[in-house]
């Protein structure tokens, strides 16, 4: 696993450190999702109101990242998997976009 990082690295640099920071925000918001949700299980039935706040952030950045890999897909001519990662992107932003409405 660490060479397939390495190798991901060495190819591109730039498109990288973008997969990278859209991952640790969407790790970040999921992981002010799960305390949030956990501290409030014991006192109530409601969800506080920012909660579909921090789980649109967190679909969006993961559908960011699964853009920057579509586009990496493109630039690099790479066919395998294409059809099914745009397909992912499409669902995952449009449910974020859904979730941000409700």
């Amino acid at each position: 696993m660490l060479n397939k990082v390495r190798e991901d690295y060495k190819k591109s640099k730039l498109f990288f450190v973008i997969k990278a920071l859209l991952t640790l925000s969407a790790i970040y918001f999921a992981v002010r999702v799960i305390f949030i949700s956990s501290s409030v299980l014991p006192n109530s039935n409601t969800l506080p109101d920012n909660m579909n706040l921090l789980i649109f952030g967190m679909l969006f950045s993961l559908g960011l990242s699964s853009l920057v890999k579509v586009v990496e897909m493109l630039v690099y001519k790479k066919k395998e998997y294409f059809i099914l990662q745009l397909l992912n992107t499409i669902f995952v932003l449009g449910v974020s976009v859904f979730i941000l409405w409700t």
